[in-house]
């Protein structure tokens, strides 16, 4: 695809020579990943760029990525997990140096905040913890899965960014206007009206699509994440009407998941031939013991202004999705 092709565009299938190649030169990176609970995997191509990567995240620090390149890939990681990697990790990682770097980013203070610390679980723990539940330990009685982690729509440059999310942001603009005017409680002075990527993007058997934004460790984030998840559901709904490619470009790149086995399709389970058109969205909070009832509140009054229909979830222990009793 061409630059001039595309006004916005989606479409996060790997190269398959490039992914080929890496499978091939690391035969035992997606057992060793799936074998060890703090890890995920996430996925992504640029068509613009004509880039694609591959990459491993223990919470939210990428620990190491493969990117390709004309002649095949760089491996690369956040700088500061790349100082404390064992000598010549990047060079060519080996399970047993894999291991090593992992002890090293477990013993580093500064590297717990997007995973965990003395005061709790972070956003990464979730994010993993869902992720691996919903991906490549799906079960048969699940009614979607996870396809894809840290979701942006993709613009030909920023001009059209601009000019293509200016109705979205008006209309956010209008509802934090309603917010304020109904709401009795007390509301940040800047309420955002533009978000980025989102967290999850899941797909049900039956082609939905559910938007999900997972919160932990900010009470007010989470009381006002309507407005965010709004923002994203405004944003696929006119990507869905606008982009014929969409549908057929998503099921790629989940299909291409499924036979890197990074996705499991359960027995008695098939994945759909495309996409039903139909949008869902939820809010996750991985512990919502620590929610005062004033956040939950004021969560419900937004969610009613913004998304009626939005769902909220917490999880289990083993990141399974159950309703959240507070949020409800």
């Amino acid at each position: 695809m061409k630059e001039t092709d595309f006004t916005t565009y989606y479409d996060r299938t790997m190269d398959d020579s490039f992914i080929s190649k890496v499978l091939g030169d690391y035969p035992w990176l997606i057992k060793f990943v799936k074998k060890t609970p703090e890890l995920d995997f996430q996925t992504g191509h640029d068509p613009r760029q004509g880039r694609s990567w591959f990459s491993v995240y223990k919470g939210t620090g990428r620990v190491i990525t493969f990117v390709s390149r004309r002649n095949g890939y760089k491996i690369d990681a956040a700088d500061a997990y790349k100082r404390i990697a064992p000598i010549v990790f990047f060079e060519h990682p080996t399970e047993n140096s894999f291991v090593e770097y992992l002890s090293n980013i477990r013993e580093a203070p500064n590297l717990q905040r997007y995973y965990e610390s003395d005061q709790g679980k972070k956003e990464g723990f979730y994010q993993n913890l869902i992720g691996r539940r919903y991906t490549f330990n799906t079960k048969a009685e699940d009614d979607f899965i996870i396809i894809d982690k840290e979701m942006v729509v993709g613009f030909k440059d920023e001009v059209t960014k601009t000019a293509w999310n200016k109705d979205i942001i008006s209309n956010i603009e209008a509802l934090i206007r309603n917010l304020r005017r109904d709401y009795k409680g007390r509301l940040p002075k800047d309420i955002s009206s533009k978000y980025g990527e989102f967290d999850f993007l899941a797909m049900t058997w039956d082609g939905d699509i559910i938007i999900m934004e997972l919160k932990q460790d900010d009470s007010l984030k989470t009381s006002l994440s309507p407005i965010q998840v709004r923002f994203y559901d405004e944003q696929f709904h006119k990507l869905l009407k606008e982009n014929k490619d969409i549908s057929d470009n998503i099921m790629k790149m989940v299909q291409q998941k499924v036979d890197m086995g990074i996705i499991n399709v359960p027995k008695g389970r098939s994945l759909p031939q495309k996409l039903s058109g139909k949008i869902e969205t939820c809010v996750i909070v991985g512990e919502e013991k620590s929610l005062s009832p004033t956040i939950c509140d004021r969560f419900r009054v937004v969610r009613k202004i913004f998304l009626p229909n939005m769902k909220s979830y917490t999880c289990e222990s083993d990141g399974t999705l159950v309703k959240s009793n507070k949020l409800t």
